[in-house]
């Protein structure tokens, strides 16, 4: 198996080109950078004027390559000028080629009857064919949501259709389509759906006819029509099943996630912790995933009197057999395609063809969907294998020269190339360099290749013989573990991630510096200096990490978390205990603030309220963590949300308490006074947040005033029953809103005021006028935007002290998926996370740079569209 892996995906080292001495055939790659720069810029321009460069720029290809057959080029220099002349006709064909195709999408795109029932607030029954697996969306305690991505087929209306009066048309284009997991998170490729929905306009960028948005389940669902497609259906539900019965939860949903792409099985704390050990490239079908296929087929076949071409046809067949069971999604279909360089590159003997094979497939690939210039995980895919081709088989064959074991030789190789190439990638969008990467990658690398072959044997004979498919699952049971706790243990290594700037600049720095890097180490003088940098530098980081850690602060008494829009609070009990109150929206955030702070028993989980922004991130609680009891009001509001903590907290095993007014709990060293809510709230401004529990906690010497989200009419009954408010620390409810009670303030006489909120929200909070009246009461005012996680710290002498930990959480204005206003909260318009500067103020949506799908989970990656408004049935704040 390492023999045929090797030579599927690094074919640089073959015996027909010794490594190093390769003349790479790049004559087609300007057209394809070319071609990728005017995909990347088609959606700004009209279809017209995009048509009309594509008819100049073939019209200049052809006069070019027409004027040079007339010329004589019988010397090296006019051949070299003929060379030239060819590669800039090639250029401007494949501008040509794009800017047409892009012409003929824009049209289908701006002509279709749903970009005029954009934004009418108009539902309509839409049929449509789905295109990839369903992706769930921030899967919260509050319930989920999922996206699918689908073609248009047909759309009619009750009444008119937008400002026309047919009813019905027939459709083509992309769409996509936002709708609640149930009924729509089991759809597979191929299945066509009937669904009511409402239709919003997406942005430009996208290259999308529209965005839907469904409310329930769908109306009527089709199975794949095709035999092919329908066995794959099959075996696919065949390979979920067996492996929920067979094997634990994390390794069922990482074996989905291996096999067949599929991650909905993997919960979002295992989901973040791959993507921090730099292992998320392995839930989803890549170009790794078609190489093992395509070693496990060649690798019986290396001693056979098969020639290289007869080889090539039968591990061709076995890459499309695995499309086929996988689904064809256009992701697939792209790492397919990525696979199929590496045959070409096998079949001449040549590695040099895999040049002008990948820019090739670049070109194609963005003639049939431009759209694919402006996503991130093409790019990803495309500078991997570039990677792999051009310098893994050469270090591979330095490596086994100097001694190394063939398969390490080449893991290493291989992991290094990709993960240098696509590291600049990264920087664009999460603002750090992982070094645990490399390591983490040749840890799991050979168990892999195991899982994958196994995997796929037992999904295709369990349809047959169960019990031996039930056996091969067995097999991969401690492998699949092993992967989990890499995984972990990477994701946790102090040091493991390290800031880098964002953006377009800090992507351009950290290619200098590889550049340079590798510069420098050619060279035998400076390859000593620079491993002794190393170790300086992993020394003292951890030395500074671990040995002397700056987060958590000596003798901590409460965090707020930064959690974005949202409330965490952690009151310390010692020991790696701590009470939580409230848990954010969002499950990896607070529990990468609960990991930070090494807590890892909770005895006691306090929902304040059952709104999104302080629920959904129950599942990262609970997950590796011994937790007591889940804590709320009783009969709290909304009765479905209610429904899902109790579903949530049965499956942990968790019981759910309820707390009564009045009612003294007492949880290890910490004491709960329960002061609200004092009446049931109907008709107010926000009954769910006036019903919020308020509650003082007291732990030795400190007290604070947990106020969830309460209003102006919930403190209000608070003050006229002479409730004792007065606390040491105040966590202001709402965010910060403006909707207060001045007298309420007063009557907390707290010394430091926490507001927990997010960065460049578009709520406007908190409020200013509150925020000088905090002050104006003597209150030390600090807010989550601003200082990331804060930490009050009970010093002697002076007391109470407050410590920030900075890089806050920023919660952009857009793009986020859009709704319909009618299922618009009072009030609430929709906001999507991501890491950026603190304080920011929120901005109008801009063009993205890159979109982004599957890996990175994070809803500030979802696509954009015009409108930014809540998701129904889901209120924030």
């Amino acid at each position: 198996m390492p023999e045929a892996l090797s030579t599927a995906r690094v074919p640089a080292g073959t015996a027909a080109e010794p490594p190093g001495q390769q003349r790479w055939d790049i004559r087609l790659v300007p057209a394809a950078a070319l071609g990728w720069l005017a995909a990347w810029a088609a959606p700004l321009f009209p279809a017209a004027a995009l048509l009309t460069s594509a008819v100049a720029a073939v019209s200049v290809a052809v006069a070019a390559l027409l004027l040079g057959r007339r010329k004589r080029f019988d010397t090296p220099t006019r051949r070299g000028h003929h060379h030239g002349v060819a590669a800039v006709a090639l250029a401007l064909a494949g501008l040509g080629l794009i800017a047409g195709t892009a012409a003929a999408h824009i049209h289908a795109r701006d002509s279709s009857p749903l970009r005029q029932m954009a934004g009418q607030e108009q539902n309509v029954s839409l049929h449509f064919q789905v295109t990839e697996a369903s992706r769930v969306l921030a899967p919260g305690a509050s319930g989920s949501r999922v996206l699918v991505h689908g073609t248009a087929l047909a759309v009619t209306c009750d009444g008119s259709c937008g400002d026309s009066s047919i009813r019905s048309w027939t459709l083509t284009g992309r769409i996509l389509v936002f709708a609640p997991a149930q009924g729509w998170a089991e759809l597979t490729p191929g299945a066509t759906v009937l669904a009511t929905v409402s239709i919003a306009e997406a942005a430009p960028q996208d290259m999308l006819v529209a965005i839907a948005f469904a409310r329930g389940p769908p109306e009527a669902t089709e199975p794949p029509n095709g035999v092919l497609d329908a066995a794959a259906a099959g075996i696919r539900s065949g390979l979920r099943e067996s492996a929920n019965r067979t094997l634990g939860q994390d390794e069922a949903g990482l074996l989905r996630g291996i096999v067949l792409g599929d991650t909905a099985g993997m919960d979002a704390i295992l989901t973040e912790d791959f993507r921090l050990s730099g292992l998320s490239h392995l839930t989803a079908v890549s170009g790794t995933n078609c190489a093992i296929v395509v070693g496990a087929v060649l690798w019986p076949l290396r001693r056979t009197r098969f020639r290289a071409a007869s080889r090539t046809m039968i591990a061709a067949f076995a890459l499309a057999a695995f499309v086929v069971l996988v689904g064809p999604q256009p992701s697939v279909l792209r790492a397919a395609a990525m696979g199929a360089i590496t045959l070409l590159a096998l079949a001449t003997g040549r590695a040099r063809q895999a040049v002008p094979a990948l820019a090739a497939t670049v070109l194609i690939l963005l003639s049939l969907d431009p759209a694919l210039a402006r996503d991130l995980g093409f790019a990803l895919s495309v500078a991997a294998t570039a990677g792999i081709v051009l310098v893994a088989g050469s270090w591979a064959e330095r490596l086994r020269a100097r001694g190394w074991p063939e398969a390490l030789a080449v893991g290493a190789s291989v992991c290094a190339a990709a993960g240098l190439c696509t590291a600049p990638l990264l920087v664009l969008i999460v603002a750090r360099v992982s070094l645990i990467s490399l390591p983490a990658n040749m840890l799991v690398m050979p168990i892999v290749a195991i899982v994958t072959v196994l995997g796929l044997a037992s999904a295709l004979v369990t349809p047959f013989v169960p019990w031996l498919g039930e056996f091969l699952l067995r097999l991969v049971d401690w492998p699949l573990r092993w992967m989990v706790w890499i995984a972990e243990r990477a994701a946790r290594t102090p040091g493991a991630v390290v800031p880098w700037p964002e953006g377009l600049a800090g992507a351009l720095g950290l290619v200098v510096v590889i550049v340079a890097s590798g510069l420098l180490l050619r060279r035998r003088q400076f390859r000593w200096l620079a491993a002794a940098a190393c170790v300086g530098i992993v020394v003292s980081g951890l030395s500074v990490r671990v040995l002397a850690p700056s987060w958590p602060p000596t003798g901590w008494a409460l965090v707020a978390c930064d959690v974005g829009q949202g409330d965490a609070l952690v009151v310390s009990l010692g020991n790696g205990r701590a009470l939580v109150v409230d848990a954010g929206p969002d499950p990896v955030l607070v529990d990468a603030c609960l990991r930070r702070l090494g807590v890892h028993d909770v005895p006691m989980v306090l929902l304040s309220h059952l709104h999104a922004d302080h629920v959904d991130g129950l599942i990262g609680i609970l997950r590796g963590r011994a937790v007591g009891a889940i804590a709320t009001s009783p009969d709290a509001p909304p009765p479905d949300a209610a429904a899902q903590i109790r579903r949530v907290a049965h499956e942990a095993g968790v019981p759910v308490v309820s707390l009564e007014p009045g009612e003294i709990r007492v949880v290890n060293n910490a004491r709960i006074e329960v002061l609200g809510p004092v009446t049931r709230y109907v008709g107010t401004r926000s009954d769910p947040n006036n019903s919020s529990v308020v509650a003082r906690i007291s732990v030795g010497e400190v007290s604070i005033l947990a106020t969830g989200d309460i209003e102006f009419e919930a403190q209000s009954d608070l003050l006229r029953r002479g409730t004792d408010l007065t606390a040491d620390v105040l966590k202001v409810a709402h965010h910060g809103s403006g909707y207060q009670d001045p007298a309420f303030i007063s009557a907390i006489q707290a010394r430091i005021a926490l507001i927990s909120v997010g960065a460049g929200n578009d709520y406007g909070h908190p409020d200013e006028v509150l925020v000088d009246r905090l002050r104006g009461a003597g209150m030390a005012v600090r807010r989550t935007d601003e200082d990331g996680d804060i930490a009050i710290v009970d010093t002697p002498g002076p007391g109470l002290t407050t410590v920030g930990r900075g890089d806050p959480i920023k919660v952009r204005a857009g793009p986020a998926p859009a709704l319909p206003n009618v299922d618009r909260p009072h009030g609430q318009r929709g906001t999507a996370l991501s890491r950026g500067p603190p304080h920011a103020r929120a901005s109008r949506p801009r063009p993205a740079l890159w979109r982004v799908h599957g890996s990175d989970r994070r809803s500030g990656l979802q696509p954009a569209c015009r409108r930014s408004v809540n998701r129904p049935g889901r209120p924030r704040g």
